[in-house]
């Protein structure tokens, strides 16, 4: 439940979560977000 429940809240930010896994050693859980403007700067 805990993984769905980051899963929910990273993807509700425009991000994304990738998975991998080797049988035997375990797996990694990787999360990316995406970088917003400092506040106060103009584009």
């Amino acid at each position: 439940m805990g993984l769905a429940i980051v899963k929910a809240i990273v993807e509700a930010h425009g991000g994304r979560i990738v998975v991998s896994s080797q049988l035997g050693n375990g797996s990694v859980f990787s999360l990316g977000l995406p970088v917003a403007p400092a506040a106060g700067t103009s584009q």
